[in-house]
């Protein structure tokens, strides 16, 4: 039995490092790489996509709370936006970072990795019950959406 639980912990911490690659902190970690590289134009787009992503998903959780599938507990404000579930705002980063890089470097290798790392990403939010299909659907939306409105801008 207790082989079992070792095991489950193991898969719940993989998904949980998978995840990890569509939050905050790894697209400040791409940022900072790509500024210290000289993508400027890359990461005025991405920073705008950034900003753009958070404002719609923050506007969105305040208009409408939609319960996570393993529900989280909020005693605020901030918290309960937090503890909302639509949209995935993993998914949207996650793609957001996949399209742009996509087509900024136009190389199949990367563009083949980029796609593999958002679908686990996003199936990763399923997993780990912090999301569900409908959530990941409309943050893979919006992160497209946001795609294009950081190209026409920027």
């Amino acid at each position: 039995m207790a082989t079992f639980d070792i095991n489950m912990d193991i898969k719940k911490g993989l998904w949980k490092d998978v995840t990890a690659l569509g939050g905050t902190f790894f697209f400040f970690i791409i940022l900072a790489f790509l500024i210290s590289l000289g993508y400027t134009t890359l990461f005025i787009q991405l920073v705008a996509g950034f900003l753009f992503t958070a404002i719609i998903i923050t506007l969105s959780r305040i208009i409408y709370f939609k319960p996570r599938p393993k529900p989280k507990e909020y005693t605020n404000f901030i918290e309960r936006i937090d503890a909302s579930s639509f949209p995935s705002w993993h998914a949207a980063r996650i793609i957001l970072l996949a399209l742009t890089l996509h087509f900024f470097f136009k190389n199949k290798y990367i563009s083949l990795i980029l796609t593999i790392v958002a679908l686990l990403v996003c199936y990763s939010r399923i997993r780990l019950q912090k999301h569900d299909w409908i959530d990941i659907g409309a943050g893979i939306v919006l992160g497209a959406l946001t795609y294009w409105v950081s190209v026409k801008i920027i």
